[in-house]
């Protein structure tokens, strides 16, 4: 007997005993008495969590290759979070299952024996090959393997602008709503944002970048920009004894009094710990004047631990919402993913995400609230691109430090209710999964799309969802079985 945690076979480390399980999960009955009438009526059933009581042997040749494996083992094995844990017997499903209570160990010369109990507070098992459905008709017919109710996930590709997307499961109350519907006679659909400026960085010149950027915190611009492989990066990162690097400068079509700039870009400084660079955007009003930053660096010496900063007003006197290294150290190395600032009346709205295969991980967003009135007042006309290194610090070669794609934004006021906003616009991907309760816009988290009376519903045997409108979108459904 073995088992797979965290995709390694225990088969790596010791031998198994007989593991125990139950049957099936503890089950609690729920009833309740009605005055008058014998016995009690049956209200619901609950499941309890699952375990997994596992038996093991460590065996070495010496004690200290003993000791040695105990701390290896001891890595594995721990998690904060529910891993996949599979048992041998049954390769073909998986629970979400992580160790509680005491691990003693027995340790006689150099064998090690003890027992490892493992709980799945999810108790029931999920198949290991997802199945992949398309919602092509406007009333879809579903047959779902399995013992158990499962939880789609459902991905919405948007063929033209929506205000409204719908679908219904197989029960009543099964309904998820986005949006709303455009009366025809009293409404009319308009968009909540407007993109005004989308660059591919595939030229300095073919946008109207020019190299008339002056103002950098706390250094010189020197050098030159180049456009290759589609980014924006250093030709020559120049000299100086501080900050010091290229910038270029944009002026939009139209100043903005609300807005959003998103930037995507990459930011990889772990080749060599010594190394230190940044990559800013500053967002300037139609004189000049900095009245806002959102930036990336690393300016440790000795270590890799990369920072994001975003900042309302200029360098004086300006408000910071983010300096920050995330939740940990070393969260933003090797980074490729999207920096996003928001100015809508008095909010200023900041946001930091990896991308990793399309989604956004290790995420952080901050509002803040200009209460004096320093900066919201102030129209975006001009948004200035710099990258830099420090002094003689080493930097990383320019195919680890570059702007990848950069949008504009104009944030419309729209008059409500006669203007109904567009949620989703032509090539806009919509993801939402009913098991984690995440809903996505093009990989960004986004709950707000759902109606309050929304219910992510479970679907299981013959069953059936229907699409509104049906033609709005490709829909794709795909779920993995789930079995007692």
């Amino acid at each position: 007997m073995s088992f797979l945690f965290k995709g390694i076979s225990s088969t790596n480390y010791f031998d198994v005993g007989r593991i125990q399980r139950s049957l099936l999960p503890p089950i609690t009955r729920n009833t309740q008495q009605i005055p008058g009438r014998p016995g009690e009526i049956p209200i619901n059933t609950q499941l309890g969590m699952r375990k997994f009581t596992v038996p093991i042997r460590i065996k070495r040749d010496k004690i200290e290759d003993l000791d040695t494996a105990i701390r290896t083992i001891s890595g594995w094995l721990y998690s904060d979070t529910p891993q996949e844990f599979i048992l041998a017997k049954e390769p073909n499903y998986y629970y979400m299952a992580y160790l509680e209570g005491e691990t003693d160990l027995e340790e006689i010369v150099t064998v090690g024996k003890g027992t490892l109990n493992f709980i799945a507070p999810d108790p029931i098992a999920f198949d290991r090959t997802e199945t992949l459905l398309p919602l092509v008709s406007e009333v879809n017919q579903l047959s779902i393997e399995g013992t158990a109710k499962t939880f789609p996930r459902l991905k919405f590709t948007f063929n033209r602008d929506v205000t409204f997307f719908s679908y219904l499961g197989p029960g009543e109350k099964d309904v998820v709503i986005m949006g709303r519907p455009v009366e025809d006679d009293s409404q009319a659909s308009a968009p909540k944002q407007e993109l005004i400026f989308d660059d591919d960085m595939q030229s300095l010149t073919g946008n109207g970048w020019s190299s008339g950027g002056t103002i950098v915190d706390g250094g010189l611009v020197t050098g030159s920009m180049i456009s290759t492989n589609t980014t924006f990066t250093y030709n020559d990162i120049g000299t100086g004894p501080d900050w010091h690097g290229p910038a270029v400068k944009k002026g939009l079509s139209e100043p903005l009094e609300h807005w959003k700039v998103e930037c995507w870009l990459k930011f990889d400084l772990t080749k060599d710990p010594k190394m230190e660079g940044r990559l800013e955007l500053y967002f300037m009003d139609s004189s000049g004047s900095v009245i806002g930053k959102m930036a990336i660096k690393d300016m440790y010496k000795d270590t890799a631990n990369t920072m994001a900063e975003f900042r309302a007003g200029d360098v004086n006197k300006g408000q910071y919402i983010i300096r920050s290294y995330g939740a940990r150290p070393g969260v933003y190395n090797d980074f490729w993913g999207l920096l996003s600032m928001k100015q809508e009346d008095r909010f200023f709205e900041c946001y930091i995400t990896k991308i990793v295969d399309g989604k956004h991980t290790t995420r952080m967003f901050k509002r803040w609230y200009d209460v004096k009135d320093l900066w919201h007042n102030k129209n975006l006309a001009q948004i200035q691109l710099h990258v830099a290194g420090v002094g003689t610090q080493p930097i990383a070669t320019n195919d680890r430090i570059n702007f990848d794609r950069l949008k504009v934004w104009k944030i419309n006021k729209l008059t409500e209710p006669e203007q109904v906003p567009v949620i989703a616009r032509a090539g806009d991907v919509i993801e939402i999964d009913h098991y984690s309760k995440e809903i996505l816009l093009n990989g960004e988290p986004r709950k707000d799309l759902l109606d309050p009376i929304s219910k992510l519903f479970p679907i299981e045997g013959d069953s059936a969802i229907t699409l509104y409108p049906s033609d709005a979108a490709t829909v794709d459904l795909s779920y993995r079985s789930r079995w007692l």
